[in-house]
């Protein structure tokens, strides 16, 4: 394959991946070799076409790397339903807890819906619709339905019920976790949203699919130093160890 023709297949693949590929998986699709691949990636960047990463690339030209809540829901299902139930293990009777706006949460909502005395404070409709079939508490952020991820409410009253409310525990996922324990995501609202649920919960749990492991996104939300527990299906996890003293991962 030509130099040129296997750039516009980078971003044919980029298109098809919702804007974001590992170099590892570039190579396997290509059969090209690692330093040809990033050769082409240095360039598709200079051109302002992608954005290099930590271990990958993201597409920033004429399409977005926001990926569907329906399509988030339907990756890693396998992964997310053992991570969701490992989180509801920390959960106890009469619990305050926060849900973010991500596709794990939902189901770990899903594990919530024959419990009884629980308060769910969440910016994500999906986990709303879901959880108005329960008996439990639900409380709703308010706000503006994003246009990126029409699933998620954002805004400055949705940050509100986040800034003057306290829950005993926070479950959030995101986009990406770096070898040294940076959690990035791809939409600076949705990490705003994110920092009063941050700052007002006791207990801060990261619940992250081993398939975001060694990647990075465009804005930073914290640090594992920031979070209590990682929960993730996969026994790697034990790596991140070295990123905080106290943190337990499950």
């Amino acid at each position: 394959m030509m130099n040129n023709e296997r750039k516009r297949e980078i971003i044919n693949i980029l298109k098809s991946e919702n804007g974001y590929i590992t170099v590892k998986k570039l190579c396997a699709l290509l059969y090209s070799s690692e330093s040809s691949i990033r050769r082409d990636l240095t360039a598709l960047e200079n051109n302002g076409l992608i954005k290099r990463t930590y271990g990958g690339a993201e597409l920033i030209t004429g399409f977005s790397n926001v990926v569907s809540f329906n399509h988030r829901t339907n990756q890693n299902i396998d992964a997310k339903k053992i991570i969701a139930k490992k989180a509801a293990g920390l959960i106890n009777d009469g619990d305050t807890i926060f849900l973010d706006q991500s596709s794990t949460t939902f189901y770990l909502a899903n594990e919530l819906l024959n419990r009884n005395s629980l308060t769910v404070i969440t910016n994500n409709i999906e986990i709303l619709c879901l959880l108005s079939h329960s008996s439990l508490k639900v409380i709703s952020s308010g706000g503006i339905i994003s246009s990126d991820s029409r699933s998620c409410l954002i805004g400055g009253d949705a940050r509100y019920v986040f800034e003057n409310t306290y829950a005993d525990i926070m479950f959030f996922s995101s986009k990406a976790l770096s070898e040294d324990g940076i959690i990035s995501d791809c939409t600076r609202e949705e990490v705003l949203i994110r920092k009063p649920m941050l700052k007002n919960a006791t207990k801060k749990v990261f619940l992250c699919d081993s398939e975001k492991f060694n990647t990075h996104s465009s804005y930073k939300q914290c640090t594992l130093s920031d979070v209590d527990y990682l929960i993730s299906e996969s026994q790697q996890a034990k790596k991140f160890l070295c990123c905080s003293e106290s943190l337990v991962i499950l």
